[in-house]
């Protein structure tokens, strides 16, 4: 029992208060010390000083040894590694270093075609210029002291006078060996050829609507097809993936309110206004800070592009030319693009029910807005028309480089190996200066209003606007291109990739409208097209020895059967295994009638045995032959 000490009941109540107090705050630190000092064995979770926490991140990253590693071996040792890591990780402002992600970012809002304009601005824009409140106003801006100006050589330039300018395709003819090499070359009519600008007079520039696409710029580079490819790569069947590469759908605009975002956009980021004032060429500060954004991206830049539009979108900027005798001379004119691919020299009037490469296609622009490196659909001349707006800055690399140009594209993408077929659906901008570093010669093409643009059969190319503009184009298939294009369909047959188009029925429907009247095929414009050494007499030859090895070495000829007339000419036939086209001879099973294939690919129809095949030839090795001497002259025309 405690003995009660006799004093005040004021003073025991404050001494044993006190003693109390004590031993509670004992106690207290005691077990407070324990706890932390056991939770610091496992993390720290210390709050951060006030004004020490960090407002901007920074990445910690491993480095290589070096010959300092050794003078810092005795601090190393008082330094709790793991503890420090762990310490790291709950400071958010800290980044570990990481790959680049690839996952495909979530851009559900840009599918919606028909979204508003004002709510859905590209990266790097948003509302509240200085002009209006809803005018675009760019974050980003224009850095010309880093620019990336390419040090190339320019594509050949030419004038034809007005006789040279009647006939385009003998004008062609005559500027091909100079300006082939080049890849691409710029044709500037005579001052006396102005069509009138009809895409940009009347009710079309106001009302027509048309889809765009959102180009992010800084990942043109490689970001954008490697993220692609590897979700693409992911899936299982690969065909699905014929769209993978596209740009993200952006909102839709007229042409009157698309010309508004783009002018403002380009004040916006080229802050200071002189520049487009100033003597020097505008394009040339343009072209330096677009390969900035590319080769050394600072901040994301997104801008729209509406590339490749039917016609039947905004309609032709050219006149369409009618049936009755008012024509004017710009819808008679050869250089109307609604003409070209149908005129005497053009081989693509024998595939006449080929709509997709005879009509006219638009491309709508602004600033930055690209063309990335591509060559056309089966090797063809491409001709293209700046109806308004601003310079095009055009690349284009000779088609004898073209291999090498692939070459460095694919060493550009490893994840390529094992996946040939997806090579053609790249989107990828490498810089002018990168090819020239591996042997590539590259040439810059600068066309401007009024102005056509030739890119040669098998040529690389790509480009970029540099403000809003209005430009045209078509395929073409002269004489010359005859060897591109039969390389091409063994190409595509060899990738399982679909064609555009019917090499064997454009050529042997030339064919037989030269061997029917030389003479007059030759003045109709099929200048060098017969004759022992003509393009049509060495193509076909070309073609028929190639037929005649496949024949013999993998048909039965007691199998073989003729072709009916009417096969593949509605709807264009093709293997069922690697897409070749069968106007000339085709396989199939009785187990499968409307199943057929190429010669090569005959035993993949079907599991049945090999005399159930048969084989449909449209003309006899024989009757080929006979149209050759023909075309040579050894055999009148009439017997033919």
């Amino acid at each position: 029992m405690m003995k009660i000490q006799n004093c005040p009941v004021s003073s025991y109540t404050l001494h044993n208060s006190s003693v109390t107090f004590l031993l509670f705050a004992h106690y207290l630190r005691m077990m407070t010390t324990k706890d932390i000092g056991s939770r610091m064995k496992t993390e720290d979770e210390r709050p951060t000083p006030p004004g020490f926490r960090s407002l901007t991140s920074f990445t910690l990253k491993k480095t290589k040894p070096n010959n300092e590693s050794s003078n810092l071996a005795g601090i190393q040792s008082d330094v709790d590694v793991e503890k420090l890591q762990k310490s790291v990780k709950r400071r958010p402002w800290i980044l570990n270093d990481q790959p680049i992600d690839l996952e495909e970012p979530n851009n559900k809002h840009l599918k919606t075609v028909n979204i508003s304009i004002e709510n859905n601005l590209p990266k790097g824009v948003i509302r509240g210029g200085s002009a209006c409140s809803n005018s675009p106003k760019v974050m980003p801006g224009w850095l010309p002291e880093e620019s990336c100006r390419q040090v190339i050589d320019y594509s050949p330039f030419f004038y034809p006078t007005e006789e040279e300018f009647k006939d385009i395709y003998q004008y062609i003819a005559k500027i091909r060996p100079k300006a082939e090499e080049h890849g691409i070359c710029r044709i500037k009519p005579p001052e006396s050829w102005k069509p009138p600008p009809l895409i940009i007079q009347g009710n079309k520039f106001e009302s027509c609507r048309f889809g765009t696409r959102v180009q992010q710029i800084d990942e043109l580079k490689d970001l954008h097809s490697k993220r692609k490819l590897n979700a693409i790569i992911q899936r299982e069947n690969l065909m699905d993936s014929d769209h993978g590469f596209e740009f993200e759908c952006g909102p839709e605009f007229t042409l009157r309110s698309f010309k508004t975002h783009a002018e403002q956009f380009k004040r916006s980021y080229f802050k200071k206004q002189d520049i487009f004032t100033q003597p020097v060429k505008q394009w040339e500060k343009v072209e330096g800070e677009y390969w900035r954004i590319v080769q050394n991206p600072t901040h994301q830049i997104q801008v729209l592009s509406g590339h490749n539009l039917e016609a039947k979108v905004l309609g032709s900027g050219f006149p369409l030319p009618s049936l009755d005798d008012n024509q004017t001379e710009y819808m008679k004119s050869q250089w109307n693009l609604n003409n070209t691919p149908n005129l005497p020299g053009s081989l693509l009037a024998f595939d006449r029910d080929n709509s997709a490469l005879l009509t006219p296609r638009l491309d709508v622009g602004m600033c930055f807005s690209s063309i990335c490196w591509n060559v056309e659909e089966h090797h063809l001349y491409s001709l293209s028309y700046l109806h308004s707006g601003a310079s095009r800055i055009m690349y284009g690399v000779p088609a004898k480089y073209r291999q090498k140009c692939e070459a460095l594209l694919k060493k550009n993408f490893p994840e390529l190996s094992g996946h040939r077929e997806l090579f053609h659906k790249l989107v990828t901008q490498l810089s002018p200066s990168t090819l020239k570093s591996e042997g590539i010669p590259v040439y810059r093409c600068v066309q401007h209003a009024k102005q056509f643009v030739l890119i040669f059969p098998g040529a690389y190319y790509s480009g970029f606007d540099t403000d809003f503009s209005i430009s045209e184009k078509v395929n073409l298939a002269t004489l010359d291109w005859l060897p591109h294009g039969q390389l091409t369909v063994e190409k595509y047959s060899e990738l399982h990739r679909k064609t555009s188009l019917s090499y064997d029925r454009m050529l042997i429907e030339a064919v037989r409208q030269a061997a029917k009247s030389p003479w007059d095929f030759r003045m109709r414009g099929w200048n060098n097209a017969c004759g022992k050494d003509g393009w049509l007499t060495r193509a076909l030859k070309s073609r028929v020895r190639q037929e005649s090895i496949k024949r013999e070495f993998l048909c039965d000829a007691s199998q073989s059967r003729k072709m009916e007339e009417g096969f593949g000419c509605s709807v264009k036939r093709e293997c069922g295994v690697c897409f070749y086209d069968l106007y000339l001879s085709a396989a199939g099973c009785a187990c499968s009638p409307d199943k057929y294939s190429c010669l090569e690919h005959s035993k993949q129809i079907c599991t049945c045995p090999w005399s159930s095949r048969f084989f449909l030839f449209r003309y006899e090795i024989s009757e080929l032959n006979l149209l050759i001497d023909t075309l040579e002259g050894k055999v009148n025309p009439k017997l033919v």
